[in-house]
């Protein structure tokens, strides 16, 4: 029988505290890099926030050992209008198969270790936003910061994942507007329900030789 000997984790995994002012609103467990995007993100998704100017202050306290403390200020009045919905071309199947495989080889960290999730958008000529994170629900975060930092509307984009997708970040995506997810796993059966009244579509299985298309929504409709 092999042995067995004890290894370091290869996973950075760090718990941030977010504070609005001095209350706590948000606990995430996360791979602690792109805080900011991460924060405007989360804000975003869950309707707290409707452009990045909102966020009035960021401040980042890394003193304590265990956990990372965010403390912001949200001012409402200097939001910024978001850019129109456009029509959005969506590339064929054989194009979104090679922008997955794009979208892997630049995951340094899946191809260094596995065991975390990968999201990006892409704005019809190019990806805009990449992150890598332990959780799902950060790694989509992440990338919805880096659009709205850099002026963008998520409902123009079309979202990347490596996982699964789930209700959750159907929920997130339909709140977002996305057109199109295109997934390397599948999509369960209430992200499906979802997309479907949120008009997201979803393909999964990208990579494969037969791509599944649970949900056409207006990308295919």
């Amino acid at each position: 029988m092999a042995s067995l000997q004890e290894v370091h984790a290869v996973v950075t995994e760090s718990e941030v505290q977010l504070f609005e002012e001095n209350e706590l609103i948000h606990r995430f467990h996360c791979t602690p890099e792109a805080l900011k995007e991460l924060t405007i993100g989360h804000l975003y998704c869950n309707g707290l926030i409707h452009s990045a100017a909102e966020l009035s202050h960021y401040e980042t306290d890394y003193t304590h050992p265990d956990t990372i403390t965010i403390r912001i200020s949200i001012d409402s009045k200097i939001s910024r209008p978001m850019p129109p919905v456009q029509e959005q071309k969506i590339p064929e199947l054989a194009n979104l198969q090679a922008l997955m495989q794009h979208f892997f080889d630049c995951a340094e960290k899946y191809k260094a270790h596995g065991g975390i999730h990968c999201s990006a958008l892409f704005d019809g000529k190019s990806f805009v936003a990449q992150y890598e994170d332990v959780g799902r629900h950060n790694a989509f975060d992440k990338v919805i910061g880096q659009a709205l930092i850099a002026g963008l509307n998520p409902a123009n984009l079309i979202y990347f994942t490596s996982g699964r997708v789930n209700s959750e970040i159907a929920e997130k995506a339909g709140r977002c507007g996305f057109p199109l997810i295109v997934s390397r796993s599948i999509a369960t059966t209430r992200a499906c329900e979802i997309a479907r009244k949120q008009e997201v579509g979803i393909i999964g299985r990208i990579t494969s030789d037969q791509p599944l298309l649970f949900s056409k929504g207006r990308a295919y409709a």
